[in-house]
């Protein structure tokens, strides 16, 4: 790993359903592990870059409305001008509907919720992303100094 991990955390709300009973579309695993891509590049290299693409995405569990999810980005390679980086989406919290818990003695079943133990891994891959050698202004945070690209 170069630097750090990087983690967002997010409550996914009514606006991310897409499907029926609240479940969010993968799509939006997608969306957030592109703004954990885009904060690596600016701590590595001064510049929000591109992202080329994915491969090896994998959904493992389902996302629902409530849940709140932490999404976490590593960088594993630096070239020349491309970063490969690794992301996992992870649940943290639940509503506790969703789970097998015995909801007798619940007063309000529909908001209660619960911590994820241990947390549960739904989402992963592998993403490419770009910075042109003249836009790469060095490390902009401390635990990116050990980056290094082939040549230097």
């Amino acid at each position: 790993m170069v630097g750090k991990k990087v983690v967002h955390h997010l409550m996914m709300s009514a606006k991310d359903a897409h499907y029926v009973g609240g479940l969010v579309n993968g799509a939006r695993i997608v969306n957030q592990w592109g703004d954990v891509g885009t904060e690596l590049m600016v701590y590595v290299d001064g510049d929000i870059s591109l992202f080329l693409g994915y491969e090896n995405i994998e959904f493992l569990a389902p996302v629902y409305v409530g849940d709140f999810m932490e999404y976490h980005g590593w960088i594993e390679k630096v070239g020349n001008q491309s970063y490969t980086c690794k992301f996992e989406a992870w649940k943290v919290a639940t509503q506790l509907d969703r789970t097998d818990a015995d909801l007798s003695g619940v007063a309000t079943p529909g908001t209660a919720a619960t911590a994820c133990e241990p947390p549960v891994l739904c989402g992963r891959a592998t993403g490419s992303l770009f910075i042109a050698k003249k836009d790469q202004r060095g490390p902009q945070e401390s635990t990116f100094m050990d980056r290094k690209h082939p040549g230097e």
